[in-house]
């Protein structure tokens, strides 16, 4: 009784984290954004596709306790890649937050926008960067 009461917690968490997950994806409007920035119409289900199966895939192996271990510069590539999308992401978040034109309009930073946004996807690349190459061996 006590095994099939943890799974109906467990399933339904993740079920809301899941749903909290895609609200917050619609909300920041990522995709239709990719699509529009990439002219790329043709491929929408391809998009919802790739999105929907990478998120199951993600859950299985981090249910099953799947790892790859990647030498360095696989590490390193890989980093840029899942930089760029959180970079991306983060990017989006603000915008939808409206803190990038407050803080330009705040700090009189209109013409370092460019950087600006630059300057946070480079962060969030080192920061992962950081994370799986010098904090992995820590731990």
């Amino acid at each position: 009784m006590k095994w099939l009461l943890l799974i109906a917690i467990g399933t339904s968490a993740g079920v809301i984290v899941g749903n909290a997950v895609a609200a917050f994806i619609t909300l920041l409007q990522i995709i239709p954004r990719l699509i529009q920035n990439s002219d790329t119409n043709l491929f929408i289900k391809w998009y919802e596709r790739s999105l929907v199966l990478s998120m199951t895939l993600f859950s299985i192996a981090y249910f099953l306790g799947f790892s790859l271990n990647f030498n360095g510069y696989i590490t390193i590539i890989m980093g840029v890649f899942f930089g760029a999308f959180i970079g991306i992401f983060s990017s989006a978040l603000a915008e939808v937050l409206n803190v990038i034109p407050v803080l330009t309009k705040k700090l009189e930073l209109k013409e370092y926008v460019f950087y600006l946004l630059i300057a946070i996807g480079l962060g969030k690349v080192t920061g992962s960067l950081v994370n799986w190459l010098v904090l992995a061996k820590i731990k």
